[in-house]
Order: structure tokens, then sequence, then C-alpha cells
């Protein structure tokens, strides 16, 4: 049989090879009796090849332009997704009607050829043929899908003007296409406005809230829904399970899925993903895990929705696993599977693993797929290695703000705020309009940099020139800038100034600012504010409790402690970590349960004694307890980065660098002392710390001794 794609390069489409075989089952002498038409024919099309066969023939038939071929020719190609088939076919039609339209704007719209449905339907229009209850639906879907305002009003309006509004199916359109442009308030105006909701209408109203990330409106009406509406199906529950894990809420979570089993409901796969997800990001690996189980046919997704879970919630080992499961059974990982995995090694401690999967994204080809190009981009970033978190960016085939948002971010984590707003200046330049998380990762790096002037300018910028409205976390990070650089009354000035109710977390950054800087009067009022909003969070505490310890107001540190006792708050002990060998080691002070604790124990002697060589004294400012000055430089020796640093000394190779993370800020006296090692060892080493990345070599850090 002759290729049908050649019918592209013909002219006159009547115009067929003659040796064009019958479809399967039908024989020559049924073609050639009068009744078995051209119709019977395409009744007998079960797929792309069949159709191409009886295409062929009705070629050569004598009703070969009759329009009702044509217009099931198109719904035909449609089905099988072979769009540019079916325009051909629709341009075979002398005289179009609304159906034939129809099938057109539903062929494209339907598989995702959505600026081509909306020419379409502007073509329609122009050729003075009237839409009807068929046409609308699939105009809003397209729309919707390219943000298309403009053309999305006008086709509304026309819906009014023609007498529509009241049809089931176009209402239920309508809010999701107004949900779908952010647009919620008017969605739920139209769905309140309609008498009589099926399920989809209801769905539609769910997904919106979802889809737009208002979480509780959409956990309020799938409740109303439950009471009053029809009863929700699997589509709703798709739309509703997100938003519940999204808030946390176990309880409600719970709730449905046991209203499912009440009920009795077979669930497909999307519900069970959309369960075991859930499950997941409420930290409830047990009933994510069985529901795995119980699964009769796992898709990659499932795949991916609990490795995600157990990634998300720490348990790395399973979540790898896993990952090695799901290739064993020949399961191809979905790059949204590397996507979410590569975040659970977005650290020091494991870099060597984040690296493996980096190989195995490449040898299957989505390395290069923006979401997982991203990830590797934050990996790399959080596991100290910058220039291998460039070079990935840079061979990005293509980026989006997020990517860029990820590269900016890893430049303030290292300390390069020139860099940082360099990358943010690019971006505007190519036309890529940042988000408010743009504007987050911007002005921590110059945060983290001391580039004050620069940092306000762009918070000034967000609203000035790119129209977004401030939100808290940003008010924060203005604050926290102010508040490293010692700018203590300009934090303060700028708190009280502000719009909203400032939060704890912006009392906070201020406090910090207090505490780096000593200005206890200020400290003290900011820490007045923390407590009135958060009174049972520890860590402001021991930041004011501290405070008072730096100046020696001992009386005052001391009620400090007395008030966390009462209130039972413990602060978070200080703890390094450090892989070695794919074993990750952590240290606390003064910790010396470690099993080669001996030889640890021994580094640290030889470390202090070359360190006496070089002329260091221990700053035991940084010990705030009221104790002799021998034991203090004792307490300061036994820091957990210090021990975790003779741990990485006795055992990492020369020309490895030794990689250590802790979970607090790492105090001055260990930052000199990292600086010294550096360059009496000869080592590079790395230290990320609570707040940012701290690189040392031949005696100097990256943070030039500010952070």
């Amino acid at each position: 049989m002759a290729d049908f794609d050649s019918v592209r390069e013909t002219p006159n489409m009547a115009v067929w090879p003659v040796s064009c075989s019958l479809p399967t089952g039908i024989t020559p002498g049924d073609w050639a009796n009068s009744n078995f038409s051209s119709s019977c024919l395409l009744q007998t099309v079960s797929d792309l090849k069949s159709l191409k066969q009886v295409h062929a023939q009705i070629l050569k038939s004598p009703d070969a332009q009759a329009q009702e071929n044509e217009s099931k020719l198109i719904s035909l190609y449609s089905l099988f997704n072979q769009m540019d088939y079916a325009e051909l076919c629709f341009e075979r039609i002398r005289v179009k009607n609304c159906f034939s339209w129809n099938m057109m704007i539903r062929g494209f719209s339907t598989h995702g050829f959505h600026e081509k449905a909306l020419e379409f339907y502007s073509d329609m229009l122009n050729s003075h043929t009237v839409p009807d209850r068929f046409t609308f639906p699939f105009v809003f879907k397209a729309c919707s899908s390219v943000g298309a305002w403009h053309e999305a009003q006008e086709a509304h309006g026309r819906v009014i003007r023609t007498g529509l509004a009241s049809d089931i199916y176009i209402a239920t359109s309508l809010v999701d296409l107004y949900a779908k442009l952010g647009k919620v308030d008017q969605a739920r105006r139209l769905f309140d406005g309609i008498p009589l909701k099926n399920v989809v209408t209801w769905n539609a109203m769910v997904a919106g809230y979802a889809f737009n990330e208002l979480d509780y409106e959409a956990v309020k009406i799938f409740q109303q829904m439950v009471e009053f509406g029809p009863e929700p199906n699997s589509s709703t529950l798709v739309s509703i399970l997100p938003a519940v894990a999204r808030l946390g809420a176990l309880a409600q979570g719970k709730f449905i899925h046991e209203w499912l089993v009440r009920r009795g409901i077979v669930l497909n796969v999307s519900v069970y993903n959309s369960l075991i997800t859930m499950y997941g990001k409420c930290g409830e690996l047990e009933n994510a895990r069985k529901l795995f189980e119980e699964m009769p046919d796992k898709s990659d997704v499932s795949w991916t929705a609990i490795i995600s879970a157990y990634a998300r919630n720490g348990i790395i080992c399973e979540a790898l696993k896993l990952f090695h499961e799901m290739q064993i059974l020949g399961v191809k990982a979905a790059t949204s599977t590397v996507a979410s995995i590569l975040p659970a090694f977005a650290g020091l401690v494991d870099l060597n693993q984040g690296m493996k999967i980096h190989g195995y994204s490449i040898r299957n080809g989505c390395a290069s797929d923006l979401v997982v190009a991203t990830a590797l981009v934050d990996m790399y970033a959080k596991c100290g290695c910058l220039e291998e978190a460039k070079q990935v960016f840079e061979g990005m085939p293509e980026r989006n703000v997020i990517s860029y948002n990820a590269m900016i971010t890893a430049y303030g984590l290292h300390g390069f705020g020139k860099k940082a707003l360099e990358l943010f200046l690019i971006m505007n330049e190519l036309g890529i309009k940042p988000n408010g998380s743009t504007f987050v990762s911007v002005i921590t790096a110059c945060s983290h940099a001391g580039l004050v002037a620069e940092g306000l300018k762009c918070f000034k910028l967000m609203s000035q020139e790119f129209g977004i409205v401030p939100e808290i976390k940003h008010f924060a990070c203005v604050v926290d800038m102010f508040g490293r650089a010692g700018h203590l009354e300009e934090a303060y000035q700028f708190i009280k100034q502000m719009p909203a109710e400032p939060d704890a977390v912006i009392w906070g950054a201020l406090l910090a600012g207090c505490r780096i800087h000593n200005n206890t009067e200020l400290g003290e009022k900011a820490a007045e504010q923390i407590f009135k909003l958060k009174p049972e969070e520890p860590g402001y505490y021991v930041l004011l409790a501290n405070m008072y310890a730096a100046r020696g107001r001992w009386d005052d540190e001391q009620k400090v402690r007395e008030i966390m006792r009462e209130k039972h708050l413990k602060k978070e002990a200080g703890c390094s970590w450090l892989e070695h060998d794919g074993t990750v080691h952590s240290f606390t002070a003064g910790d010396f349960r470690h099993p080669e604790w001996e030889a640890i124990y021994k580094k640290i002697e030889e470390i202090g004694s070359r360190l006496k060589e070089e002329g260091y004294v221990p700053n035991t400012n940084f010990v705030l307890h009221e104790i002799d000055g021998e034991m203090k430089t004792e307490r300061l020796a036994m820091h957990s980065e210090r021990i975790a640093l003779a741990f990485g000394l006795v055992k990492a190779k020369e020309g490895v660098p030794i990689r250590i993370t802790k979970n607090l800020r790492v105090c001055g006296d260990c930052h000199t002392v990292f600086k010294l090692v550096s360059r009496i060892y000869g080592r590079h080493i790395l230290l990320r710390d609570s707040n940012r990345f701290h690189r040392f070599e031949n005696g100097l850090c990256s943070c030039k001794d500010y952070w």
C-alpha cells in the first residue's frame, strides 16, 4: 500500500494510488457492492492504519467528497491525534457547517493545540457560522490553557448574547475557565448562580480552588459537596487530595480515605497516587506504603509518589532502595521521579548519591529536562558544588523563571551577591519575568554579601516595575539584610512602617541582628513582640539568653533559661555531619561516643598544638556560660564542627575537600580555626551552616568574614 503521507503533497486529494489495499476483513466484492457504502466502511476503522486504508478507498469512490464522509474522517483523524490530516479533510468540505467547525476546534483543543483551536474559532466567526453549545466548552478550554483573557471575555459575552449561559455544560466550562485564569471569585459567582449542579460542576469548583492553592476553600467546598451535592467521583478526589496534602490536614485526608472505603468505591490509579502523596506529605509513611503495596497496577507516577514520600521525610535509604527496585522491575523513572528524589540529596552529606542520580538521568536522556536540570542545579548548589551547578545551568537548552531562581539562590548561598544580581539583570534582559520567589533569592543574596543598597533597590523594584505586592517573606529578607549589616535602627523603622502586621519571623530577624551586633535594648523590644506571637518557640529564647550572656548579664540570662525550663522548652543541640565511604557520621558538642574517638581526639590535640604555633588565641566570648577561662577553651575545642573537622582530617585523602554540614550558625572562634586549619594543613574545607556556605582555602573564607 502506498504511504498515506503522500496525500499532503497531492494538490487534488481525489488522485490516489490505485494499488492501495482494502482494510482487513473487507473483500473486493464488498466494495463492489453498491449497498456497501463509504459510511459503512468507516465503521470498520479500529486504528490509524485501517483509517488510512479506508480513506484511500473513499478517495477513489463516487462519493469521495460527500460531506458526511469528510466529517467522519475529521472525527476519526482527530481521535487518533492526526490533526494535520483532519485539517486537510476539513479544507475539502465545500459548505462548512457548525458541526465541522466544532470538530476541528474540539480536536485541536483536546490534543493541546490551543492556539490553533482559537484560530479556528476566529475563522468560524469570520465565516458567519453561529457557534452552538458544543463550540464554547472547547474554546474556553483553549483560552484557559494559553491564558487568553481577552478571547475568554469575548466568548463569554457571545454565550450570554446567544442565550446559552444557562446551559449546564457551558456554565461548568465557564467556572473552570475563570478558575484556571486565576479569577476565582468570578468562578465562584458563576458556580453559585447555577441552579442544578451536577458532579462535573462541583468538581470544577473544587479543582478551581485547589488549582489556585486556596486549599482551605477547596476543603470547605468539598465538605459542602459531600453534604449537599452529588456523590464525589475519582476526579473530585484527585483534585481535593493535593489540597489536603498541602495543608498537612491528615485528619481530613483520613476522613476522605475512610469515606471511600465505606462507600466501597474501587480506587483507580490516579486516586491511589493522590492518597499516597497525601499520606507522604503528612508524614504517614506506613499508610502510604500500605496503599502502594496493595495497588494492582503501579504506574511511574505511583513509584514517584512513594519515593518522594520517603525522600521528603528524610528516609533516604528507603527512597534509594525503592528507586533501584523500580529500575530492576524495568519501570523507567519519569522525569518527575528523578526531580522529586534529587532534593533529598541537597546537602553536603549526600553529594555522592546525588551524583549517581545525575548519572542515571544522563543515561536515560532526562538530564536536559527543564525540571530535572533545575533540580540538579539546586542539588549541586546545596552540596557546595557551585561550579557544577553553574555548568548544569549553562548547559540547559531552555530556562524558565524557576531555573533562574535556583541559580540566583545558589550564588546567594555561596556569598556571591554581585553574581546573583548580574544574573537577575540578564534574566530581565531576556524577558523572563521574575516572580515573588526571585526577589526572595535576590534580596537574600544581597543580605549575605552585605549589599544593602542593592537589596533595597531590588525590593522597591518589585512593586514599582513588576507589580508584585511584597509579602511577609520579602519584608523579612529586608529586615535580615539590615540586621546583618548592623543597620538595626533602619531595620526597626522599616518594621514600624510595614503595611502588614509583622509576624514572629520579622521580629526574629531583628533579634538575630541585635544578637550579632550586641544591641541589647533593641533586642529586648524585638523579643517582647516575639513572645506575644510565638511564646513556645525555643530558638528565640536562646537568642535572647545568648545576647545577655555576651554582655555578661548572667542574671538575665538565667531568668530566660528558667522560663524555658518552666515551659519545657529545649534548645536545639548543635550537630555536625560528615560523609565518608557512603556512611554519614554525626557529631555533637563534647560527644565521645564515636567508635574512632581516640583517633579523633588525638587529631584535636594535634590541631590545638599547631594552632598555638601559629599564634592562635581562643576567643572565649563565644562560650556563653559563666565558667573559667580554661574550661571555656576546652568547650570551644569540642564544638561539633571542630570534632567533624578532626575526623575529616583523619579520613579524607589529600586533595579531597572536607565537607561538613552544621545545623546552627558557626561561631566566630570556630570560623577562625577553620581558616587557619585550611592553611596549616593545605586543605579545602566546605562548611555549610544554617545560614550559608563557607569555603575555607589558604587561610581565607569565601564569606570574607561576613555571615
